[in-house]
């Protein structure tokens, strides 16, 4: 077993970073194809820096949807349903001092908008959504399966 592993050459970090940069140029060339504009490299990374991430899970009961908004004031944050599309929306603001200089700059700041759509038994009625210390965590009930209904058939 030690031999296989001193035998084979394993993925380096800076060997990954040339996969990277392909997947990278190939999401924007199928992007263009299907809608989306060709945007200098600078643009397309901007967007994807303020597109909170989302984790998705369930069980028996609920939906549970946890969006990261690091630095989101609640009132900054929408949280729309359209028949089962759900749209979490807002902006991120830079708090604007005057005093002093920036030196470096590295924080993102804008408005973003994320959509979704949510699964036939999702109770888009009774979504809760509470937020703590940058996470909006979603609770959205599950409607009760419908079971099969015997019907008597009688005589006429």
């Amino acid at each position: 077993m030690a031999t296989y592993l001193t035998d084979r050459k394993l993925p380096t970090v800076a060997g990954m970073r040339g996969v990277n940069q392909l997947h990278d140029d190939i999401d924007r060339l199928f992007g263009g194809f299907f809608g989306r504009d060709f945007l200098p490299d600078f643009f397309t990374r901007d967007e994807k820096a303020l597109m909170p991430q989302i984790d998705f899970k369930s069980d028996d009961k609920t939906y549970t949807m946890s969006v990261e908004l690091p630095g989101v004031a609640p009132e900054d944050v929408k949280v729309e349903v359209n028949g089962n599309e759900l749209t979490i929306s807002g902006e991120k603001k830079e708090e604007v001092k005057e005093d002093g200089k920036t030196h470096v700059q590295e924080r993102r700041y804008g408005s973003f908008m994320r959509s979704m759509t949510l699964p036939e038994d999702a109770d888009c009625e009774s979504i809760k959504a509470v937020t703590k210390n940058g996470v909006l965590t979603l609770e959205i009930a599950r409607k009760p399966e419908s079971k099969a209904k015997s019907i008597e058939v009688q005589r006429g």
